[in-house]
């Protein structure tokens, strides 16, 4: 298999003055909302008003089912007047080892801006807030100005999370390699089925899988220890060097593969970095595609249709 042309990321004034009339067409058409997407430690935020009424800040994710509000947000905010929050006792939950105390529950629609809602189960969290107010799957939001649809346009490299219409993505994804995502998965986070192509000492191997996307996970891609079929890629490829993957304080948290040139949804990477982590045990797909693939693409995701649609900013 011969790997395609790499992938870089171009850093340019040109470059971000060249998506400004790309953004504004799209959304000329779908009158849908644009989010200005801020850096918060390895992770994105935008701002946002909550059903009118609090603005909040908003932690970008997909490797999440539910909304997570911060318990004293609720409180102090006033912004969620009209839905209906049950207590909830003895619940906690897991986030990415950290557990928070699960307060109350709800099942609703929450208005994240004037023209775009979340529909779905929303967590109230004790001990939530880590410089957010609240975070949002970006599976659950809705195009009110387009019969509630489903699709998200992301271009990290210009901090920008735009809702589309169904007809503006129409117009566009010829330009685009369609890719078919799942909710197969550990509570229904979107996934995709693709090749994950390693090349280490001059030799390429293959593992063929179902990967969850998480914009929660910083890295490229995090291979889950206990799937088969990872476990069964490492029994066939003995030979990779698997390094120890270790947190700030030097405590080793998992295992590392440095490739040479690791090719994934027919998108090619040199020296990237894959994780092979043990902490998320229940987690039911191979790995987790993370932010830094999406970093160098314009993507954009059908969740209604089940495609995500990608092409390289250098198509620009």
């Amino acid at each position: 298999m011969e790997f395609l042309p790499v992938v870089r990321v171009v850093k340019s004034v040109a470059l971000f003055f060249l998506f400004i009339p790309i953004l504004l067409s799209a959304q000329g058409r779908a009158d849908g909302d644009s989010f200005l997407l801020k850096k918060h430690g390895a992770h994105y935020v935008f701002t946002a008003d909550i059903n009118g009424s609090a603005e909040a800040t908003v932690l970008l994710e997909s490797g999440i089912h539910a909304m997570l509000v911060d318990s004293s947000f609720v409180a102090s905010s006033g912004a969620f007047p009209d839905l209906k929050l049950l207590p909830v006792e003895g619940e906690k939950m897991n986030l990415a080892g950290r557990l928070c105390r699960i307060t109350h529950k709800a099942d609703g629609v929450v208005k994240i801006s004037d023209h775009t809602s979340y529909r779905g189960e929303v967590y109230v969290l004790a001990g939530f807030s880590k410089g957010y107010d609240l975070a949002v799957p970006v599976q659950n939001l809705f195009n009110d100005l387009d019969d509630g649809s489903r699709i998200a346009r992301l271009i990290l490299e210009n901090n920008s999370l735009q809702m589309m219409s169904r007809a503006s993505m129409q117009d566009m994804k010829e330009k685009y390699s369609r890719h078919e995502m799942n909710t197969e998965t550990y509570l229904g986070m979107p996934a995709v089925r693709t090749k994950l192509s390693i090349a280490c000492d001059g030799r390429m191997r293959v593992l063929d899988g179902n990967f969850n996307i998480d914009f929660g996970n910083p890295e490229l891609m995090f291979l889950m220890h206990q799937h088969d079929d990872v476990q069964k890629f490492f029994n066939e490829n003995k030979d990779i060097e698997l390094r120890p993957a270790r947190n700030q304080r030097g405590e080793k948290i998992g295992q590392l593969i440095i490739a040479e040139r690791c090719q994934l949804c027919d998108f090619e990477f040199v020296n990237a970095v894959i994780a092979i982590t043990e902490k998320l045990p229940r987690f039911t797909t191979a790995g987790n595609i993370g932010l830094k693939f999406f970093k160098p693409l314009d993507a954009i995701f059908d969740f209604d249709a089940d495609s995500l649609f990608l092409r390289s900013l250098q198509s620009f």
